[in-house]
């Protein structure tokens, strides 16, 4: 029995079960109807023995990782040695002109605002000597991730002209979820992360918070060779600033295999981001007569979109059976998911990269291609 059937069994033990069960016992010859002396001397104890029930259902509940949840979660992470990761801030690349349109100097520190009814907080942390700098928002998780465009200054300075947030550097991740925690300590039970194998690397990354996704190449150029192929929070292609913040946070690239990362003295590590494979979309949609195929253009493409999103979301899925990775974009899962529109009842003649094939994306230590939608043609 799992700790769910458990609790669904004790969820039974309801106030009526225990007040009738009380009431059973009471002679045939007493009134034990509602609002006699006996059936309201027998109600309190009957909610409370009810309410001892709940307690105890909700203790099993929170005793096994399976159905754990919130800080009860928590501790059975601290038993494995993980701790669950934490919402981490949007660092971002400000540029700072005058008047006149040249570079002006902020100074480490200076704080700034997004434009909106509902402004993200920004502060310097790094000038750069071109007019830019790089700035990390107050606020907590991926919300702020896809803002770019007008800040405002708040602490005074009389040169700042225009502001603008040009580059999203390292996006945001919102704390783990329950269920993402759970998946990570119930998968700890399966492998010992130890001296540099690739469930010590998993853990390595993770540690980081700023990295969405990891493809670990034990050995792909040799011994002691290890190649790291990360995506950013956003599951895209990590910026040249997340690269390098990753590789000097595992192994620092003025001393190589030296150990003055987090990994392993002998291991030459190497962070970098995927090849984009951009792959072209021709699908032919009937409606229902409700919609017209050029009203939901954008809905399909959106659709299309958020299937190789969640495709990426893959990325760092291991197939063990065959210790690889394997990312594939389905025909079927993008037809599925244009059939979800409202107004759309068939969708026909699907071609993907100009094939009417699935593809799968090449994962090896050479070469990690990342899907991304290119040119997306409807017809109708």
């Amino acid at each position: 029995m799992t700790p769910q059937e458990m609790a669904d069994q004790l969820a039974k033990l309801d106030y009526d079960y225990w007040k009738d069960k009380a009431l059973e016992k009471v002679p045939s010859n007493i009134d034990s109807r509602e609002g006699s002396i006996i059936y309201d001397a027998l109600a309190p104890s009957a909610y409370s023995f009810a309410e001892v029930i709940l307690y105890i259902r909700q203790w099993i509940l929170d005793s096994y990782t399976q159905t754990a949840t919130d800080q009860y979660l928590d501790y059975r992470g601290q038993e494995r040695g993980l701790t669950r990761i934490a919402a981490s801030k949007a660092v971002v690349t400000g540029r700072f002109l005058d008047r006149d349109g040249k570079p002006v100097t902020v100074e480490v520190g200076d704080r700034f605002a997004s434009i909106g009814s509902s402004p993200y907080f920004y502060g310097v942390s790094k000038v750069n000597d071109d007019g830019t700098g790089q700035l990390i928002c107050e606020t907590a998780g991926d919300a702020p991730n896809h803002y770019i465009g007008q800040i405002l200054p708040i602490t005074p300075n009389d040169d700042v002209a225009d502001a603008q947030i040009i580059e999203i550097s390292v996006p945001a991740r919102n704390v783990e979820t329950d269920d993402e925690f759970r998946k990570r300590i119930l998968a700890n039970y399966n492998v010992n992360a130890y001296g540099g194998n690739v469930a010590d690397y998993q853990d390595m990354v993770a540690q980081l918070h700023t990295v969405g996704a990891v493809q670990i190449y034990p050995t792909w150029a040799g011994g002691g060779t290890v190649k790291l192929v990360i995506l950013d929070n956003d599951f895209s292609p990590p910026s040249d600033q997340l690269i390098h913040d990753v590789q000097a946070a595992i192994d620092p690239q003025d001393m190589p295999g030296d150990g003055y990362g987090l990994a392993p003295i002998g291991h030459t590590v190497t962070v970098i981001g995927p090849t984009e494979r951009k792959i072209d979309v021709v699908v032919t949609v009937q409606t229902d007569g409700s919609v017209q195929v050029d009203e939901v253009r954008t809905q399909i493409k959106d659709a299309i979109e958020g299937y190789f999103d969640s495709v990426r979301r893959t990325w760092g899925s291991m197939d063990i059976s065959h210790r690889s990775y394997t990312l594939r974009i389905l025909r079927a899962q993008i037809i599925a998911a244009v059939l979800r529109i409202p107004g759309i009842i068939n969708a026909t003649d699907l071609t993907i990269a100009g094939g009417d094939v699935d593809i799968k994306m090449t994962s090896t230590g050479t070469l990690s291609e990342l899907p991304v939608v290119g040119e997306v043609t409807v017809n109708g």
